[in-house]
């Protein structure tokens, strides 16, 4: 049955009840014989002195509805069926269980459910919650899986009825809702939405990953659990910053802390320069690439610009211009069959349409796929009336030569963005800059905050340029780390886009659990990584990234997915200790996150005796692709403190056809 033209979501008055309990005691005592029938023909219970209920109604009928038990000194339903002591969750004052979704008869097969989920989720969050917890129908585990509630594993009957506990992190459940969006849209356009607590629509923010700071403690209480789990849901560096950097650092710590920075970045502008062979009015510093993509576009981008975008691409551009600043954007969209390339004739093709601003992320995230410099200056070429914005993040693992920087530097309508997060390891200091015509630094420049990069990170970034041959060995060790990770991945039955930076994008095989899943259960294990179907509106549910990280890691990283794996081709059921691991660090709790480092511990072994016969067989096999070449004895020492490090002398031959635009 469709849905009507219009229909409502408020919450349940007096009258209301009156009828949602009267469809309580037909669908839960008549039909599903959960509890016996009442003479009343109603079926009520003590939690509705604090429940609330929410109700969808159609021509002023009720036609499905939820309840919503908040914190209270009664307790939950939960409580009569099991001890709090054995459940892995915490009672607090963010505790809300969602319980009774029910659709009336008339309405069932209609988007009803989905938007009674919805409705209960925002409420909630709205009213502060951080944990849900729900007893959910076994007949309809999967839809509620789906949803985005974990069960764990823990049954109970209740009359015929057998319902399954489930739980669920409601900024897990916030993220999931985004698989949902166009459903969601097509429900607005027929809603009175009458929950005036919480708007339909969340405000408009852009997602990105960092999930595992939700396991470490986002109040840096428990910091220690940063060596439980693996972050490859971000790009960070898999290596340290240059000694030099740290102890410089580490020798004026406290004058660091407490004085206030350079108003204007002037040295870090000048070392920039000089690193880069431009002039310094050429450079503009911020506090990382997002401070200066929120300045810039805002500044030069307006509602009416036309704007083209590459899909998929580093999801916070679409945001900035489509979201915030309202632009026209038309995207060049990347196909899987050409391994994402930009090809270069269509790209020309759609610049000949006359855009305002092309933006462009080279190399690309979440592909890893690199447009070569010469390439892309034909391109500038065919376009000198658009403006160009160009993200150079990854480029430096891209190899020398690549930047754009001194190109725009001279031009008058290019401007690059580069990061020093994750070439020179600086994520937490956030220090990037931009580099473009003099005229545009200067137009921008008094709309930037003074102080914008702390003290801390200006001397970090002054002291990293200092120190290019330590980087330069660290991108070239990536490319070979990236490689093997690579192989491995494959090994698994994975598709993997030969890239060109810190990370691989990878596409899951039919029999393997969707993105999403497959990252709910890894970080059960410790690990994180990143769904990133949130970068294209082409992106699927099996895309995954995955960062590179130092080679035990890697072996550690490719065993949870081994394992993962492995599993779901047996089952799609999650057994209640990964789901107990998973919301307990999400709840804080320092037991479980034990359990975890173990976990971790004993994955790392077992993949370092796993992996050690082929690797060794990679290494021969690539000592002999590669030209042989002496080492320095400050090389060698490096190594011996690092053991994990690979050999210089190993480069990567695994990176696919690159074609004409290399990679």
């Amino acid at each position: 049955m469709s849905i009507p033209i219009t229909f409502a979501v408020s919450l349940a008055d007096e009258r209301d009840r009156a009828a949602i309990y009267a469809i309580r005691h037909q669908v839960y005592a008549e039909q599903l014989k959960q509890h016996s029938e009442s003479g009343t023909g109603l079926l009520i219970d003590p939690l509705d002195e604090v429940n609330q209920y929410i109700a969808v109604k159609c021509s002023g009928e009720i036609a499905g509805f939820v309840s919503i038990t908040p914190p209270n000194a009664r307790g939950y339903s939960v409580d009569k069926y099991f001890a709090r002591s054995s459940l892995p969750f915490v009672f607090d004052h963010r505790l809300y269980e969602v319980r009774l979704l029910t659709v009336t008869d008339a309405h069932r097969g209609t988007s009803i459910a989905l938007l009674l989920m919805y409705a209960a989720l925002r409420y909630v969050e709205a009213l502060g919650a951080r944990t849900i917890v729900a007893i959910g129908r076994l007949e309809l585990l999967q839809m509620y899986r789906r949803a985005g509630l974990e069960p764990l594993g823990r049954r109970v009957k209740s009359g015929e009825v057998t319902y399954d506990l489930m739980v669920a992190d409601v900024r897990d459940l916030l993220d999931r809702a985004a698989l949902f969006d166009a459903a969601l849209s097509r429900l607005q356009r027929r809603l009175d939405w009458q929950l005036s607590v919480a708007p339909f629509r969340r405000p408009a923010a852009c997602y990105h990953g960092g999930k595992f700071f939700q396991a470490i403690g986002d109040d840096f209480e428990t910091l220690e659990r940063k060596d439980t789990i693996i972050n490859a849901d971000v790009l960070d560096a898999w290596f340290d910053p240059a000694p030099s950097v740290v102890a410089k650092l580490a020798a004026h710590l406290p004058f660091a802390l407490k004085t206030s920075p350079p108003t204007d970045c002037d040295g870090m502008r000048r070392a920039i320069a000089r690193a880069r062979g431009v002039p310094a009015d050429c450079v503009l510093p911020g506090a990382g690439s997002s401070d200066l993509i929120f300045a810039g576009l805002r500044h030069w981008v307006t509602p009416r610009s036309r704007v083209l975008i590459l899909d998929p691409m580093y999801g916070e551009y679409a945001h900035v211009l489509e979201k915030v600043i309202g632009a026209r954007v038309d995207r060049l969209s990347l196909s899987r069959t050409r391994s994402y390339d930009v090809d270069p004739g269509e790209l020309s093709a759609h610049i000949r349409r006359g855009y305002d601003w092309v933006v462009l992320v080279n190399p690309n995230s979440p592909t890893g796929r690199h447009v070569m410099r010469h390439t892309l200056e034909r391109a500038l070429a065919q376009a000198p009336a658009t403006r160009w914005w160009i993200d150079e993040t990854y480029v430096d693992f891209a190899g020398p030569g690549q930047s754009l920087e001194t190109h725009a530097a001279a031009s008058a309508n290019v401007v690059i963005c580069k990061s020093m997060s994750k070439a020179y390891a600086l994520s937490g200091a956030r220090t990037a800059y931009l580099c473009g015509p003099a005229g545009m630094m200067d137009e921008l420049r008094p709309l930037c905050p003074p102080w914008s990069v702390s003290l801390p990170g200006q001397i970090a970034a002054c002291e990293a340029l200092k120190a290019p041959d330590y980087y330069r060995e660290r991108w070239e060790e990536t490319a070979v780390l990236r490689a093997e990770l690579g192989d491995d991945l494959r090994r698994l039955g994975w598709d993997v886009v030969p890239g060109c930076a810190n990370f691989l994008l990878c596409h899951l095989p039919p029999e393997a659990p969707a993105a999403a899943t497959l990252a709910e259960r890894a970080r059960a294990h410790g690990l994180f990584v990143r769904d990133v179907a949130n970068m294209g509106t082409a992106a699927d549910a099996r895309l995954l990234r995955i960062a590179v990280k130092d080679r035990r890691t890697n072996r550690a990283m490719v065993n949870i997915l081994r394992t993962i794996t492995a599993r779901s081709h047996v089952t799609n059921y999650v057994d209640a200790s990964e789901i107990a691991n998973s919301r307990s660090m999400t709840a804080r709790s320092s037991s479980v996150c034990s359990s975890s480092a173990l976990t971790y511990g004993s994955i790392i072994a077992t993949g370092e005796r796993a992996a050690s016969t082929g690797r060794s067989s990679s290494r021969r096999s690539a000592s002999r692709r590669t030209p042989s070449g002496s080492r320095s004895k400050a090389s060698i020492r490096r190594e011996a403190k690092a053991p994990t490090a690979p050999r210089r002398d190993q480069r990567s031959t695994s990176t696919g056809d690159a074609g004409k635009l290399g990679c």
